[in-house]
C-alpha cells in the first residue's frame, strides 16, 4: 500500500468515527436500549476471522431462536496463507464453538490474512445479503485497529452498495457493530447474556489461546459493560445503524 493509501484509509477511518459521532447527537441517545435476545428476525454475522463471531457476538448467538435463520460469513483464512493447516484448525474450532450456542450455515471464503477483498468475495456476500431480504447484519467495528477488521467492513459495505443497485431494499436491514480488539466509541444496544456459555465456546480456539488469553480480556470487557450499566451481568455492546444510512454515510466520505 502507496503511503497516500494509507493516509485515504486511515482518513476514512476518521471519518467513520466523526459519522458515529454525529448519528449519536441525533438518534444513539433516544434509541438505547437494553436487552436479553435479539429481535426476531434473520441474521447475518460477518467475522474476518474464524473466533471473531465467538469474541464478539457469542451472547447474541445464543439468544437466537432456533426458527430464524442465521448465517455467518467468514471472510479471511486466520493465517497469511489461504489454505494451512493453522487455517483448518481455526475453522474447526469455529464449527464446533458454533454448534455449542446454535446451528448456523457458515460461509468460508478463505482469503489471506492482510490482502484486499476480491470481487469474487464482495458479489458473493452481496448475494446473501439479497437473499437475506431483511433483518440484521453484524459487523465488526469500523473503529477497530486490526487491518482485515476494517477491510471485513469496507467489504460489506460495498456488498451492500451492490444489493441496493439489484433492488434490495436494504432499509429493511440493520447494521450491529460489535466489538473485539477495542471497545466501541458509541453504542446503543446491550445485550445480557450467560458468560458460562461465551466462555465455553471462546474455550474451543485453543490455537489462539496460545497467542494471549482471549478469554479473559473478553469477559473484563464484557463484565465492564454490564457493570456500568448496573444490569448484574456481563453484556455485549453493539452499535445499531440502518443499512442505507451507513451506505448513504459511506458514499458520502
Amino acid at each position: 500500500m502507496s503511503l497516500k493509501q494509507s493516509f485515504l484509509s486511515a482518513f476514512r477511518v476518521m471519518n467513520f468515527i466523526i459519522a458515529e459521532r454525529a448519528w449519536r447527537t441525533l438518534v444513539v441517545e433516544a434509541d438505547f436500549k437494553v436487552q436479553k435476545e435479539l429481535p426476531k428476525a434473520n441474521v447475518l454475522i460477518v467475522a474476518p476471522h474464524p473466533d471473531d463471531e465467538i469474541f464478539g457476538c457469542a451472547g447474541a448467538l445464543a439468544s437466537i431462536d432456533k426458527e430464524q435463520k442465521v448465517q455467518i460469513a467468514y471472510i479471511f483464512s486466520g493465517d497469511q496463507k489461504s489454505k494451512s493447516k493453522h487455517a483448518d484448525e481455526r475453522e474447526e474450532e469455529s464449527k464446533e464453538a458454533v454448534r455449542l450456542l446454535t446451528n448456523p450455515e457458515q460461509i468460508f471464503f478463505r482469503q489471506p490474512d492482510n490482502s484486499v477483498a476480491t470481487k469474487q468475495t464482495i458479489s458473493e456476500l452481496s448475494s446473501i445479503i439479497q437473499e437475506l431480504e431483511s433483518g440484521i447484519i453484524f459487523l465488526p467495528s469500523f473503529s477497530d485497529p486490526n487491518i482485515d477488521h476494517r477491510e471485513s467492513v469496507r467489504a460489506s459495505i460495498e456488498a451492500l452498495k451492490i444489493a441496493q443497485i439489484k433492488g434490495t431494499k436494504i432499509k429493511r436491514i440493520f447494521v450491529w457493530l460489535y466489538e473485539i480488539w477495542s471497545p466501541l466509541p458509541y453504542f446503543n444496544r446491550l445485550l445480557e447474556f450467560d458468560w458460562k456459555e461465551k466462555e465455553k465456546a471462546m474455550e474451543q480456539f485453543k490455537t489462539q489461546q496460545k497467542e494471549r488469553n482471549y478469554v479473559k480480556a473478553i469477559k473484563s470487557l464484557n463484565e465492564y459493560r454490564g457493570e456500568i450499566y448496573g444490569l448484574g451481568k456481563p453484556a455485549e455492546a453493539f452499535f445499531a445503524i440502518p443499512a442505507d444510512l451507513l451506505v448513504k454515510l459511506y458514499a458520502e466520505e
